[in-house]
């Protein structure tokens, strides 16, 4: 199930050598299941101006910390919600 490997990307700021704040991008990657969005959260979601375009499982929500991006198959999509299934599985909702 948990076959795809995606990336989970935040974005830190640090100081350099003469004090200006630099963007780094952390970058983390993760076994995860991939599927679908379901037709009603779809139409809720376009409701509220978001379109939502897949899920992704993690098999452990240990791997996420509040990253607000993911990369997979050389597209990057944001993180719109988290929801946490199951003892150990945490599902992200993303969009492009």
């Amino acid at each position: 199930m948990y076959n795809d490997v995606i990336t989970l990307l935040a974005i830190t700021e640090e100081e350099n050598s003469i004090g200006d704040l630099v963007e780094t991008l952390v970058r983390k990657d993760v076994f995860a299941g991939k599927k679908s969005i379901g037709m009603k959260e779809t139409y809720e979601a376009m409701a509220q101006g978001l379109k939502p375009e897949l899920t992704f499982i993690l098999a452990d929500y240990y791997d996420y910390d509040g990253q607000e991006y993911v990369e997979y198959e050389e597209n990057r999509y944001k993180i719109l919600r988290t929801y946490q299934k199951s003892t150990n599985e945490l599902e992200l909702v993303v969009t492009k």
